[in-house]
């Protein structure tokens, strides 16, 4: 584990700010709170750039400063915004930018020529999946990898970027009990957290819930999310005869209180980025079932998880009928799942981490950056 920045380094001050919209507020909130109150815990101050369509109260602690953007809620005032949050950060003087992708990172982009200041972004995807490649982040001083599996597929995919990326987890905070069949009772909950977009990945899943009913197991399902496929999703579940089992609600956060009450978690699908629902499941102690997912790289078979074949209806009954007729087992799954991120996956370290990074990041700029000095921030916006 790197060494504390605070007393390696006394002599460079940090002041990052975290540029974050609502997609990656939605599905990394928990995350990125982590990190705030860990800097907190450093005496460095830090601000959070942000919608005001966001619940950045759940997220803040003291030291935090909080900057909405955009003030101004019509795209006509775009530039305005940006003239408005420049200014903010000339007053909070910052020095380093973090953005996430995907994100802001062409604002991080922006900013950081205006305030000649360094920034890092934290890329969640899996490179090899298809999709748009934001060319800002090869301007980036560093790149951080929430998990292994995207640092190595990143520098295989892009490898005049392999110095610029950091291989940092995603830290989570491990409970002490582990969830998985604690309570009495012969009820079993299952819990699924995946986009209702299409009916193909919940058809096989549904249709082996019923032979499990029919089979004589009880069990409850609860599938959170939201979706254009919802009304189809609800019509079949109607259709199987399992309304009295089945329940389709909205996302709900924080999600932590409700997989509590679950014993386990099924991963329907890999989305192909870093799933932190999957994260939190495995810290509260459910027993992971479902598609093989590389991303993370939380998953492995027979050890943290139990692997299924989505496409085949049978494994997936036959998988849930012995996570269900075995606890014991599945209790063990679980079990590992807790000791593998306490082991890989702590806060503290994650955040010993990142200022390390960071600290990196201002030190190479700062030897690099060019000896012109740039004309005043906020004429070059206007």
């Amino acid at each position: 584990m790197p060494e504390q920045l605070t007393e390696s380094s006394p002599e460079m001050p940090v002041k990052p700010v975290f540029l974050v919209d609502r997609p990656v507020f939605l599905d990394y909130a928990s995350y990125i709170r982590r990190i705030l109150v860990g800097l907190a815990g450093t005496a460095h101050a830090s601000a959070l750039v942000c919608p005001s369509t966001v619940d950045a109260q759940a997220i803040l602690c003291p030291s935090v400063e909080q900057i909405e953007h955009p003030a101004l809620r019509l795209p006509v005032f775009w530039l305005q915004n940006r003239n408005i949050l420049l200014d903010r950060l000339l007053r909070f003087k910052p020095t380093i930018l973090h953005a996430f992708c995907p994100g802001q990172i062409h604002l991080a982009h922006w900013l950081s020529k205006q305030l000649q200041l360094p920034y890092v972004v934290t890329y969640h995807k899996n490179p090899l999946h298809k999709g748009r490649f934001e060319t800002c982040i090869h301007h980036a001083v560093k790149v951080i990898a929430p998990s292994k599996t995207i640092a190595d597929e990143l520098a295989k995919k892009h490898p005049r970027m392999k110095t610029q990326i950091e291989s940092i987890h995603i830290g989570g905070f491990v409970d002490d009990r582990c969830c998985c069949f604690s309570r009495s009772g012969n009820v079993a909950s299952l819990i699924v957290a995946h986009p209702l977009n299409s009916m193909r990945f919940f058809e096989p899943f549904l249709n082996a819930v019923r032979h499990l009913v029919l089979d004589g197991f009880e069990v409850m399902v609860a599938i959170m999310g939201k979706g254009k496929a919802e009304k189809a999703i609800r019509n079949y579940v109607r259709k199987l005869g399992l309304t009295s089992i089945v329940t389709v609600v909205p996302p709900i956060r924080p999600i932590r209180n409700v997989l509590r009450g679950a014993d386990i978690y099924v991963h329907l699908s890999d989305k192909h980025y870093f799933d932190a629902q999957l994260l939190e499941a495995m810290s509260v102690g459910l027993a992971v079932v479902g598609k093989p997912e590389r991303t993370s790289g939380l998953m492995a078979d027979g050890q943290t998880a139990a692997f299924w074949d989505p496409e085949d209806e049978l494994n997936i009954y036959g998988c849930l009928k012995t996570l269900l007729g075995q606890r014991d087992k599945s209790r063990q799954l679980a079990l590992n799942a807790q000791a593998h991120l306490r082991q890989h996956n702590s806060v503290s370290g994650m955040v010993d981490r990142l200022m390390n990074t960071y600290i990196e990041a201002q030190q190479w700029y700062k030897q690099n950056q060019k000896a012109t000095e740039p004309a005043p921030a906020i004429e070059q916006a206007s």
